[in-house]
């Protein structure tokens, strides 16, 4: 019997297939999963829902934590994943100590599990003479709006922050490189800073709904006679929401309002910008302006 693949169905799926004491199908007739126990398969009626085992969970959670950017939640649901014992318990464990970590991996387990689905809903699809279902569920990984606040600052307490990310940052990149290359790095880049504090500064900070500080971002402008463009001097998170999307979603507003404000240019005018920075900044709609190298002689 054909039946329509809603999001109440699918709910209604995934929550079966995670129940490993038992086997369910798909009522096509009530719309609605029951234990196979209590069913006659010889009927059209009933579907056998898809397989999902604890290896398929497990899995899950192996190419979660690959593609989790966040280096604190990684390594220590990395280190639980290879434990042994109680893994499941264990990983829950850990991402109720990462609230913002724990949603993305709920939208991400949905969002995988709605595949099977689809792929299964398809087959079916097929075997009714029907057109599959054109598109899969989207990834829903989005809990910027949700979780964190992007603001200007507004006191001393916001600029004590901005002062101990810039202080953050230098230190990283200090350790980032070895010995002497890292010293020179950290220095150019708090010359930077120094020059930028002198002229006139716009800021903007990231914080959780309960008010931790998460990140911010600094832009300065540099000559009164270029009154539309300014230096993009810092941008920071903090470890524990990093890999959240936050230090993009801070450079996307900051670009905002600066437009509001009637800036044409932002630049980028660091010796050596990471990898992953250089990606952030292109997807923000940034274009490369020259570049910079070194060489270990």
């Amino acid at each position: 019997m054909k039946f329509d693949l809603t999001d109440e169905i699918r709910n209604q799926i995934i929550f079966s297939m995670e129940d490993q004491g038992k086997s369910y199908v798909f009522d096509s007739e009530e719309l609605k999963t029951v234990p196979l126990s209590e069913v006659e398969l010889d009927s059209d009626r009933y579907y056998k829902i898809p397989a999902w085992d604890s290896m398929d969970g497990f899995h899950l959670m192996e190419r979660f934590v690959v593609l989790l950017r966040n280096p604190l939640a990684r390594e220590s649901l990395r280190s639980v994943l290879f434990s042994g014992r109680g893994v499941f318990r264990n990983f829950k464990k850990v991402l109720r100590e990462y609230p913002e970590v724990e949603r993305l991996w709920y939208a991400f387990k949905e969002n995988r599990m709605n595949r099977v689905i689809v792929e299964w809903y398809n087959v079916l699809c097929e075997s009714w003479g029907l057109e599959a279902l054109g598109n899969e569920p989207e990834e829903n990984t989005d809990i910027l709006r949700d979780d964190f606040i992007f603001r200007e600052i507004e006191d001393e307490h916001d600029f004590e922050n901005v002062f101990m990310s810039a202080d953050s940052l230098l230190r990283e990149v200090e350790q980032s490189y070895e010995g002497e290359v890292g010293l020179v790095v950290a220095e150019f880049l708090q010359r930077q800073r120094d020059y930028s504090e002198d002229c006139n500064e716009y800021n903007l900070i990231a914080e959780t709904v309960d008010g931790d500080f998460a990140g911010c971002i600094s832009v300065s402008s540099v000559l009164e006679s270029a009154p539309h463009a300014v230096v993009l001097s810092m941008i920071f998170v903090t470890p524990r929401y990093r890999g959240l999307g936050v230090g993009r979603e801070l450079t996307l507003q900051c670009l905002e309002k600066l437009k509001e404000k009637g800036i044409h240019w932002v630049m980028v005018a660091n010796l050596i910008v990471s990898g992953y920075a250089a990606t952030m900044l292109r997807n923000c709609g940034f274009e490369p302006m020259g570049t910079g190298f070194i060489a270990k002689i």
